[in-house]
This record gives C-alpha cells, structure tokens and sequence, in this order.
C-alpha cells in the first residue's frame, strides 16, 4: 500500500462512525455499488429489482409491463440508518481507506459482524424459507458456524484508477478474516461470483455454494466454468456465491 494510503480500524465496540464521517461513508457506499458488478443505482418498488447507471431515477421500471417509476437505490438518509444499524451488530468492526494526500477523504471501506448460528445468518441474509433452509443445512453440514459466524459484510472501493486494481480490497479481505480469527469465529463472505471480490475470496477461502467461474484467458473476465458449487444455486440473486473458512 502506498504512503498515500491509510487503512485504519474504527475505534469502538460498536465502532465510532456518526456526522460528516457517515454521510461521507454513505454517498462512497452508493458510488461504488452503483456501478459494476452490482449496478444498484436504480431500484424498483415494484419488483425489488436494481438497475444500473443506464438508468435514471424516476424513469420507468424497464421490466415489461410494470410501468413503476424507478427510485434511487442508496438514498442518503436511508443509507447512512443501514450503515448504523450494520455497525451496530454484534461484534461489528469497520474499517477505513483514505487517501491523505486529498485531505484524508474516505475512498474505501470494509466492515463485519457475528451471528450466533448458521440459521441466524440464512434468515438474516436470504428472503426465502427454502433458501433459508438450505443454507443453514449447508453451512451445518460442512461444520460452519457451529459455534458461530463472523460475516463479511460490505467492502468497497472508490471506482478511481487511483485505488482500483491496486490489492486495496484484498488488504481489507485480509484483515477481516484476522478479526474473525481473533474472535473464534467461522468467517462467511457472501458475494457476486462475477466481481473482484470472488477472486480475492478464492485465494483465501473456500467456495461453498453457488455458480463457480474462472477468469477469460482472452478478456480476463470471469465466466462461469459450468460448476454449480454443492448443487446449490442461489435462486434470489442470480450469480450470487458463498464462501468459507474455518477458524
């Protein structure tokens, strides 16, 4: 990491994020889930889904026949309360990138936080009963969580050649998991299997559900290699996949 760069742990339990810091940590969260792999920067009441950048808020839902107006997915107020209330979770530890060289502006972040069972997360983390049911019996099948799970929760970085591409993200997925270690507790990462983050959970972790998929040797994109991880899918989120690692 350069000198540039500070990555600092929030002070706390629960850490000690409020004012100027939460709203500037809520309009980075948008930014950056607005764009790809995620593009959440639209959302449509109607059918829960998101769009991306293409989009615009009060357009029209581009689902045929839903004719409701788009909202913006990550409004302030709305954003910084779900931050707070992410922070405000058992064992939840925050951690910061900034960029001294500008002041100190926040252009990272990365938090998590425990659940107590396999169940608690299945049901805290997917709508369905049957995917529900399923995670929770995978994870206890495999002898995760047992004895609890610190969860991987959100992790971004500023969409900037300045600090993409740069082993940014895996220098949060390496902390993260050192505190989860710390506490005696499973770690679980949860995460598009098309994004930055997967590669990043594969070196470290091992892939537990979902569809698998390995880098284009032309484009180096990832695509999938035909592998559904334990044959289980994620039918909520489509590409969505689950990762492991034991204390």
């Amino acid at each position: 990491m350069s000198e540039q760069l500070s990555l600092e742990q929030v002070p706390g339990n629960p850490p000690e994020l409020a004012g100027p810091n939460l709203e500037s940590l809520a309009k980075l969260y948008a930014r950056v889930f607005a764009g790809d792999p995620w593009n959440e920067y639209t959302v449509c009441s109607s059918t829960g889904m998101f769009y991306g950048t293409d989009t615009e808020p009060d357009g029209i839902c581009p689902e045929p026949d839903c004719g409701t107006r788009l909202q913006l997915a990550y409004p302030l107020e709305q954003t910084e309360e779900h931050i707070s209330q992410e922070l405000a979770r058992p064992d939840a530890a925050l951690l910061l990138l900034r960029d001294q060289e500008r002041d100190g502006e926040l252009v990272g972040f990365s938090w998590g936080f425990s659940y107590d069972s396999p169940e608690a997360l299945a049901v805290a983390k997917y709508k369905m009963p049957a995917m529900q049911l399923a995670i929770s019996g995978l994870l206890r099948r495999l002898d995760l969580g047992t004895n609890g799970i610190w969860y991987l929760s959100e992790s971004g970085i500023e969409n900037d050649p300045r600090y993409r591409g740069k082993g940014l993200g895996r220098a949060f997925h390496t902390r993260r998991l050192a505190i989860a270690r710390s506490l005696g507790l499973d770690a679980i990462q949860r995460t598009s299997a098309y994004g930055n983050m997967y590669r990043t959970s594969k070196r470290t972790m091992t892939q537990i559900m979902g569809v698998e998929t390995e880098p284009d040797p032309d484009s180096g994109k990832l695509r999938p290699t035909g592998v559904v991880v334990n044959g289980l899918e994620d039918s909520e989120i489509e590409g969505r996949a689950l990762f492991g690692r034991g204390c």
